[in-house]
């Protein structure tokens, strides 16, 4: 016999003899009922949400790339969430999800990934007033965190056998990633335009952190650019199929090195396979190596801090770069009245000071005898600081 519940002048069959089933099964229709009255027309499930922001708002908000990596993780959790209001998605079921998804073995970053993407339907449906919280946004990140695996970057002959196997112009970009650092995408959405063989510079007007970011070009890497063809009527400088850019980098990257993998494997020659990201980590420690500033290194890769750059430090003898502290900054002239780079450089100076525990009173000392010796070395073209020249 089952019991009937009754709620104003309704009633509803809740289908159980168990008196707790029965009271946990009306709890979950009054909260539905709740939830209804709650959001009226609003409430929405949470197939169309997914469906309102990928065509009304992340079109319009995110760069495409990002887009189509929610929409992956979006297709992926989707069965997660099949049927549910959004109101019905609580942490819970955020944690159950994530449950599932370390069951079928997804690593913790694919795992923070949808959970970003479900946070950005969740944090749209809250304008749209079809949700109060965002509980993916609530969600602690402490269980998902990413584990980063040891830099381990390739060696020039391996990346010569990529170079040498890899079709058409994606050798040159393969080429152009090694020799500058950057990063996949700015290389393969590069275009003429943004290119100054004059002045051996490249600007990079699409980057991940959204700011565009000028570099400049070796020589060599100036002499081969100039050589390569041109498509008539388009801008792409690595092309293919009638001017089209190349799409699906990595992927495509990852054939080749299973061609060349397989190759060396016949002939009994070493390879070690390495991803397309790992180009930009052996320039990284390469640059640091050769003795470059670890301040001008991060900005010639488009870190947004320092502390990114820092990764490499470990692999570098020493340490390496003006932020390990070694015993020389350079310090390039600063035109009279103007803030500029090296203004970062004194700071950077004052900070190795301070990290060192250096007193407060000794620093500004310091800092009057550093500026007066800069001002005297502006006509020279530059000065040589030793940090040994101030003893604590």
């Amino acid at each position: 016999m089952g019991i009937r519940g009754t709620f104003s002048s309704d009633s509803v069959v809740l289908r159980t003899s168990d008196r707790k089933e029965a009271a946990h099964r009306f709890e979950v229709w009054n909260q539905e009922l709740n939830a209804a009255i709650h959001f009226g027309e609003c409430r929405l499930s949470w197939q169309a949400a997914v469906v309102r922001y990928l065509t009304e708002v992340g079109p319009n908000t995110i760069k495409p790339g990002t887009l189509t990596r929610y929409r992956c993780s979006l297709k992926q959790i989707g069965a997660h969430f099949e049927g549910l209001y959004l109101d019905q998605i609580d942490r819970k079921r955020i944690a159950d999800m994530v449950s599932d998804r370390r069951k079928a073995a997804v690593t913790n970053a694919t795992i923070n990934r949808d959970l970003t993407a479900i946070s950005a339907v969740l944090a749209a449906a809250q304008e749209w007033g079809a949700v109060e919280r965002n509980p993916a946004r609530e969600f602690g990140r402490k269980t998902t965190k990413e584990r980063r695996e040891p830099i381990d970057p390739p060696c020039e002959a391996d990346v010569h056998a990529v170079i040498e196997r890899a079709p058409g112009l994606f050798s040159a970009m393969i080429r152009l990633m090694a020799e500058t650092g950057c990063r996949q995408e700015e290389a393969a959405g590069l275009e003429w335009r943004h290119i100054d063989l004059r002045s051996g510079a490249i600007t990079f007007a699409k980057t991940k952190t959204s700011r565009p970011r000028t570099i400049g070009l070796e020589p060599d890497t100036v002499r081969w650019l100039s050589t390569l063809p041109r498509y008539l009527g388009g801008q792409a400088v690595f092309w293919h199929d009638g001017g089209a850019r190349y799409a699906n980098v990595a992927s495509r990257f990852r054939e080749i090195i299973k061609s060349v993998e397989g190759s060396a494997q016949k002939v009994g020659t070493k390879f070690r396979p390495f991803r397309c990201h790992d180009l930009r980590h052996k320039y990284a420690i390469d640059q640091l190596k050769a003795g470059r500033d670890i301040y001008a290194l991060s900005r010639h890769l488009g870190h947004s801090s320092v502390k990114t750059t820092e990764i490499y430090l470990g692999h570098v003898s020493g340490g390496g770069g003006t932020n390990a502290g070694t015993s020389t900054t350079v310090i390039r002239p600063v035109a009279a009245g103007r803030i500029t780079e090296d203004t970062a450089d004194m700071l950077c100076l004052s900070m190795y000071w301070r990290r060192e525990g250096y007193p407060q009173r000794k620093i500004r000392s310091n800092f009057s005898q550093f500026l007066c010796w800069r001002m005297a070395a502006l006509a020279s073209g530059g000065l040589k600081v030793d940090v040994e020249m101030f003893p604590n």
